[in-house]
C-alpha cells in the first residue's frame, strides 16, 4: 500500500516558474511488476490555457499535447492543404503514463511513439509502470504552489507560500501569474486520476495524446483570445440530451447572432506583470455590446490600447474568411478560433488560429445520406461569425485609431 501524490511542473512567463503538487492523501493496492526503464520525458500543465474542457499539457516549448479523440487525430491526418496554416501544426502521438515512484510521487511522463508498429503493442504497454530519474526532474523547478486532495477526492489549493494564485471562480474576472482556469482544468485531471488509481489495480495510468504546435511559444507575453465559431455546435452523432444542450447555449449566447461567442480570454497587463482572465461561463453571458466591450478590452494591456497590432489580425481573419469560403462540405461544429497578440511593448506579433477538431467532418460528394445533403457548400456559420469579427474589429479600430488618418475599410 502505498500513499499516492501527483506533481506537475507549471511554467509561468521567463522570470516565474511553478511546480504544482497534487497530494492524494488515500491508499492504492499496487499489483507487483518490475520497473521498465526507458527515455521519458517530464510533462507540465500549459500554463496559457484559458478555454477548453480538458487540460493541456506542455510537452517541450514548442509542442503540447492533447487527449486523442479519433475524430481529431483523422482531421488533423486528412485537412486540406490550404488549412494548415490557420491550424497548429500536427507533430504526431505519444502515450502518457501517470506512474508512482518508490516514494509514492505520481509523475506525467511522456513515451514518444517512435514508429508505427508501437500501437500493435500499446494495449500491453498502457499499464507498464516506468521509471525516470527524480532527482533530474525535480532540480528543473521550484515547489512554489501546492494542489493537495483530502480523503475523499476534493482537490484544493494550499497557498502556504505565499504565490500569487488565484482559486478559480466561475464567471468571475481574475488577475494572477498563473491562470486560474489551467489549474482547475489540473485539479480535474488530478481527481479523476485519483480515482482511476482507486478503481484499477495498476502501477500506472496510461493515455494516448497528440502532439500539436504551442502557437504561443514565441510570444513574450501572450494574450489570448478563444472564441466558439458558428450558429451551430452539435455534431451529427451526439445524442439528444447533448445537442439540446448545445443548441440552448448557442440561443442564450452572442452565438446566435453574430455566429461567436467568447470562450476564454487573458490579457497580459504591463504595468503589473499579471495576466486578466476571462472564463466561458462569463463569456456565455454576454450581450453583443457586452462582447464588443470583451474585444475592446483584449487589447487593453494595462498602459494603452494596442490597437496596432488590429490591422494585420483583420487581414489574417479576411484570408481565413476565403479560405473556409472555398471548402465546400466542410463543417467545424464546436471549434475555435485563438487570436493572440504579443503585449510587450516592442512587439507586434500575431497569430491567428483554428483549433478544436473533434466535431469537424467533410461530407463525401459520394455520399447520397441525408447528413451529406445538409451539408451543401462552405460552412456558413463559420463564416458569419468571422464576418462579424471582422466588423467588429474594423469598427475598433476606426474609433480608436488616432495616430494615423487612414481607416480600414
Amino acid at each position: 500500500m502505498l500513499l499516492i501524490s501527483t506533481s506537475y511542473v507549471l511554467t509561468v512567463d521567463d522570470c516565474f516558474s511553478a511546480e504544482v503538487e497534487l497530494s492524494l492523501n488515500s491508499m492504492v493496492r499496487m499489483n507487483e511488476c518490475e520497473y521498465n526503464r526507458q527515455s521519458l520525458i517530464q510533462l507540465s500543465p500549459f500554463s496559457h490555457q484559458v478555454g477548453g474542457h480538458s487540460t493541456m499539457l506542455q510537452y517541450d516549448k514548442n509542442t503540447l499535447c492533447k487527449v486523442l479523440d479519433p475524430p481529431e487525430l483523422y482531421f488533423y491526418q486528412s485537412m486540406p492543404e490550404s488549412l494548415k496554416k490557420f491550424t497548429p501544426e500536427f507533430r504526431g502521438k505519444i502515450t502518457v503514463q501517470y506512474w508512482e515512484d518508490e516514494l509514492g510521487y505520481v509523475k506525467l511522463v511522456a513515451r514518444p511513439e517512435t514508429s508505427s508498429s508501437d500501437d500493435e503493442h500499446s494495449s500491453n504497454e498502457d499499464h507498464a509502470p516506468v521509471t525516470t530519474d527524480q532527482q533530474s526532474i525535480d532540480n528543473n523547478a521550484r515547489k512554489l504552489v501546492q494542489l493537495r486532495c483530502s480523503e475523499d477526492g476534493h482537490i484544493d489549493y494550499s497557498n502556504s507560500l505565499g504565490n500569487d494564485v488565484v482559486n478559480y471562480e466561475q464567471g468571475k474576472i481574475t488577475m494572477a501569474k498563473i491562470n486560474p482556469w489551467s489549474l482547475e482544468l489540473c485539479k480535474k485531471q488530478a481527481e479523476k486520476l485519483h480515482q482511476e488509481l482507486i478503481d484499477a489495480e495498476y502501477v500506472a495510468v496510461s493515455q494516448k495524446y497528440i502532439l500539436l504546435e504551442n502557437v504561443t511559444a514565441r510570444f513574450r507575453h501572450p494574450s489570448i483570445l478563444d472564441l466558439k465559431m458558428g450558429k451551430r455546435q452539435y455534431a451529427d452523432i451526439d445524442s439528444d440530451e447533448k445537442r439540446q444542450s448545445k443548441i440552448q447555449k448557442c440561443e442564450l449566447s452572442t452565438s446566435s447572432t453574430l455566429g461567436v461567442r467568447l470562450c476564454g480570454m487573458q490579457v497580459y497587463q504591463v504595468d503589473s506583470g499579471r495576466y486578466i482572465f476571462t472564463d466561458k461561463y462569463r463569456g456565455r453571458l454576454l450581450s453583443v455590446e457586452g462582447f464588443r466591450t470583451a474585444l475592446v478590452e483584449f487589447f487593453n494591456n494595462g498602459r494603452t490600447k494596442r490597437l496596432d497590432v488590429l490591422p494585420e489580425i483583420i487581414d489574417r481573419l479576411r484570408t481565413l474568411y476565403e479560405t473556409i469560403n472555398s471548402l465546400a462540405r466542410y463543417r467545424f461544429y464546436s471549434g475555435s478560433l485563438l487570436i493572440v497578440y504579443d503585449s510587450s511593448l516592442q512587439s507586434d506579433l500575431i497569430d491567428v488560429r483554428m483549433i478544436d477538431f473533434a466535431h469537424s467532418i467533410h461530407a463525401s460528394t459520394t455520399d447520397e445520406t441525408s447528413a451529406s445533403n445538409i451539408h451543401m457548400g462552405p460552412d456558413k456559420g463559420y463564416l458569419c461569425g468571422l464576418e462579424h469579427l471582422i466588423n467588429i474589429f474594423k469598427e475598433i479600430f476606426n474609433e480608436g485609431n488616432t495616430s494615423t488618418p487612414a481607416n480600414i475599410n
